[in-house]
């Protein structure tokens, strides 16, 4: 693996982003805002999955920034942000996020709000503590009925951070294929470099909340525009897909619902030609 040409890559991201910084603990969460030159343009707030950071949004970004004002946060305890004070759950989680963004994103600005995984597990507390202003949540590979105990997904080897970095790619392999990505060849130096990057970082442990309920409950009482996007090869959907879009039909039947054909859990990384696509079509009908 070549990482020089992905952290060139995530780099220039960076060289381009404005950082600001929320309370969070005893220290900060860090937020990065692209396409900010243009007042005029809505916000769109990101947020991450588990273990992850604002680089999740690595193929996202680019598509969006013209027309976006869009602000990637790591999450407490993930990424460059600081631990959340323990004990942590969804609720004080959202409590530190939905703060922060009162002080990153003012007033009654309104926003859009798009969550990957883990992300989206916290995106329904979000929305209802942003019930003002938030104009429409869409859910990215979130476990809307809960993550399961069992399958490919729960299938991961741990990776000692003592191990070689010769040794511990082809480990980082198996879990972005086994996690995240359908397709093999789409695990490239890429994918390698943000996972290496984001595990190295990961602090929050996040699967125990990610296997209750909290997101299902908390989008009954959704105060904005419901859209999902699936890749349909995702191992991490309980208890399928179809019971998924069942379920969000039921509680909101006038939700988008998209599935993306031979894509996995990081749908808008491994598909991203096709997300990127979709997204400005959904964002601009809400």
């Amino acid at each position: 693996m070549s990482a020089k040409a992905p952290n060139a890559l995530l780099k220039s991201l960076l060289l381009r982003s404005i950082e600001r910084r929320s309370p969070c603990g005893d220290g900060e969460l860090v937020w990065r805002e692209w396409g900010s030159g243009n007042i005029s343009k809505r916000p769109l707030i990101l947020l991450h999955g588990g273990f992850g950071s604002w680089n999740h949004w690595v193929r996202t970004i680019p598509a969006l920034e013209s027309e976006f004002r869009v602000l990637a946060v790591d999450l407490p305890g993930c990424g460059d942000s600081a631990d959340p004070p323990k004990p942590y759950d969804a609720v004080s989680l959202v409590e530190i996020l939905s703060s922060g963004l009162d002080l990153i994103l003012p007033g009654e600005i309104a926003f859009n709000l798009i969550s990957f995984s883990f992300g989206g597990v916290l995106s329904g507390l979000l929305a209802q503590a942003q019930s003002r202003r938030i104009r429409s949540l869409t859910l990215i590979g979130s476990p809307i009925l809960g993550l399961t105990g069992s399958g490919p997904a729960n299938e991961l080897v741990e990776i000692s951070r003592d191990l070689s970095i010769d040794k511990a790619i082809p480990l980082y392999r198996h879990n972005l294929q086994k996690l995240m990505i359908y397709n093999p060849d789409a695990v490239d130096d890429l994918a390698l470099t943000i996972q290496i990057n984001n595990m190295a970082k990961a602090r929050l442990r996040s699967r125990g909340i990610a296997r209750t309920s909290v997101l299902a409950d908390s989008l009954r009482n959704l105060p904005c525009s419901l859209n999902c996007i699936f890749g349909d090869k995702d191992t991490t959907l309980d208890p399928h897909l179809a019971g998924i879009q069942a379920y969000v039909k039921e509680i909101h039947p006038d939700a988008s619902f998209h599935v993306i054909p031979d894509a996995g859990h990081w749908v808008h990384f491994e598909a991203w030609e096709q997300v990127n696509l979709l997204l400005p079509e959904i964002l601009n009908t809400n």
